[in-house]
């Protein structure tokens, strides 16, 4: 039964040892944090062409 406890912590922390190779611990993935994307006005330029054919 010793020997069977061993194994099992062994095999245990060799399992953890793969998964922080990966980057993947006990607790999981840490949450996302959403990104926050103001909307931005955007500025309306008027060309020489558009100014003109307004004008006629």
């Amino acid at each position: 039964m010793k020997r069977f406890k061993k194994a099992v912590r062994f095999s245990g922390l060799i399992v953890l040892i793969i998964l922080a190779c990966f980057g993947i611990g006990l607790g999981g993935t840490p949450p996302v944090i959403p990104v926050l994307r103001t909307k931005q006005e955007t500025e309306l330029s008027e060309t020489k062409d558009d100014d003109e054919n307004e004008r006629k």
